[in-house]
Parts: C-alpha cells; structure tokens; sequence
C-alpha cells in the first residue's frame, strides 16, 4: 500500500485554498440573494409606478427620456426611452420655449404649465420636479400630467374665441 507524503507546507495551502473556496462561495451566493433582493425591490417599484394613472416621465439633463409609466404610454407613439422628448413628442430640433422641463433644468426649482391634450382636447396640468445628484447638481426631471378638467386654461377660452 502506498502512502501519500504530505509537507505542512502542503498542508497549509490545501487548507488556504479550502478557505479561499468556501469565502468565494458565500460571497457568490450573498451576491446572487442581493442581486435576487434588487431584482425583487425593482419589481415592487415597477409595479408601484405603472399603477399610478397619471402620466409619469423621468428625463435627464439632454431631454432624453428614461423612464415613462403606462399612463404615460398614450402619449408617444412607439417606445420614446433614450429619445428626445421634444423630437418624438412634437418633431422639434430644440425644446420648446415654454417647455416646464427646461425651464426646471434651467432653474432647478419646480415648475407648473398647462397645455391642452391633443388627444383629449382636455387641459393637462403638467408639474416638472428636479432630481439631484449628491453634489446637489440636477441630473433629471421628473414630469407628472394631470388631467384639470376644474381648471379652464387661457388657452381653452382662446380656442373657444376663435370658433
């Protein structure tokens, strides 16, 4: 029968290598329940999102949309994500001159517009918020539409003048 010679240097590699294996293992498997944690979280968020009825959409400092929920879905044709909002939206090169996104992203302080849908022909409240990055620098806009029907615009009493 043959025995196997161990050295303690051997040993002690073995074991090292042992130890090295079962860290690499708890830290995969802590990875993959945090990933599966994050995954769960931003489910939990979708789904808090898409059921808010009013139209949702998140852009950042170029005008690019992000994010949009379902409510805001109606409002573009195809899948507007990582386009120009003032491109898909109303076929501009620039933002609009009143636009309450530019005017956020220029002053960094809430905004409020009205527009009337061209969809509903109903007046649209629409509020842009600011998203800030740690160093208090706006990285985005939040955009929220709501549909005033209490509301009438200047607009509305413009149009119903000029029938």
């Amino acid at each position: 029968m043959l025995k196997r010679r161990y050295s303690s240097k051997s040993k002690s590699l073995s074991s090292e290598k042992l130890r090295k294996k079962s860290t690499k293992a708890k830290n995969e498997s802590t990875q993959c329940v945090s990933n599966k944690g994050k995954r769960k979280k931003q489910g939990e968020f979708e789904s808090i999102f898409n059921a808010i009825t009013d139209p949702i959409v998140v852009f950042d400092t170029e005008f690019n949309v992000i994010k949009i929920n379902k409510a805001a879905q109606c409002f573009f044709a195809g899948n507007p994500v990582s386009k120009k909002c003032f491109f898909i939206k109303h076929k501009f090169a620039l933002a609009c001159k009143n636009c309450p996104t530019w005017q956020t992203l220029k002053t960094g302080i809430a905004s409020n517009s009205e527009i009337v849908s061209p969809e509903t022909e109903k007046p649209l409240l629409l509020k842009t918020y600011p998203i800030f990055n740690r160093r208090k620098r706006i990285k985005g806009v939040i955009l929220i539409g709501r549909e005033s029907s209490d509301i009438l615009p200047a607009t509305m009493l413009i149009r119903q003048k000029d029938l």
